[in-house]
């Protein structure tokens, strides 16, 4: 396994390059505690035999740290701009980007910021707000001190991934921005959707609960390659919830994108 590190805005940004330099580029995006390996790892190793994969732990996350991961109201911007210097760093040309969660939305601000690097995308637990329906579901997630057994297995992911540190100041710094986000009038990305150039494909599990159809199906239509498919028997984490439905939906997709 080859990690590497780039500078990026003062920042070091680790990341795992794999596969052969010559085949199609993919990046993959993580989501919220999450790590590339953590989320995304059996994704990363079944497309890495045939294709080219940048796979960063995003800022303040497992290995691109220090420092510590903080949640200003732009961070979703600070993502995708992190993104876009680290694909101009590597000039690979246009690569199809996968994202999960907080990862899904920085992957279509950066196609709608910077259609030259985009050739497609496909970004799954979505939704392009902060909904009111979201923000009452991780309300709940505070105190963090209150946390009980049905979240311990998150806890100890949390601390392994990014330190114990990090624990409290993730989530209570995640809830403050999503307050804040939400005070502003709830965008993401759906205001920039409009300007996405390339084809893209949403995925969200017909169980979720902050990302409601509504604002899935507002956000394809935003969209002007926009496409919505709702997986059947799934939560947030389609990857975990059905990891088969959303490899096929991987491969028919890339198999358009990629002629």
């Amino acid at each position: 396994m080859t990690r590497k590190t780039a500078d990026i805005d003062h920042v070091h940004l680790s990341y795992l390059d794999l596969g052969p330099a010559d085949g199609q580029p993919l990046l993959f995006i993580h989501g919220f505690t999450g790590t590339a390996l953590g989320d995304l790892g059996d994704l990363i190793a079944e497309f890495a035999a045939d294709h080219h994969v940048i796979a960063p732990d995003l800022r303040g996350f497992g290995a691109s740290r220090p420092p510590n991961r903080h949640f200003p109201p732009d961070f979703y911007e600070r993502d995708a701009a992190d993104l876009a210097a680290l694909l101009d760093q590597l000039a690979l040309g246009p690569v199809t980007v996968l994202g999960f969660s907080d990862g899904a939305e920085a992957s279509l601000l950066l196609a709608a910021a910077r259609p030259d690097l985009v050739r497609g995308v496909i970004a799954w637990g979505v939704s392009g707000v902060i909904s009111p329906e979201e923000l009452a579901s991780v309300e709940r997630w505070l105190p963090v001190s209150a946390w009980g057994a049905e979240r311990e297995r998150w806890r100890q992911q949390i601390i392994e991934r990014h330190g114990a540190e990090q624990l409290e100041s993730m989530i209570e710094g995640w809830v403050g921005a999503a307050r804040a986000i939400s005070a502003r009038g709830g965008n993401i990305c759906y205001e920039q959707a409009a300007r996405i150039e390339c084809p893209v494909l949403l995925l969200n599990g017909d169980g979720e609960v902050g990302n409601t159809p509504r604002d899935a199906r507002r956000l394809a239509e935003r969209i002007p390659g926009g496409r919505l498919t709702f997986v059947a028997d799934s939560g947030h984490a389609i990857h975990r919830d059905q990891p088969a439905a959303l490899l096929g939906h991987i491969h028919d997709f890339l198999a358009k994108v990629e002629g």
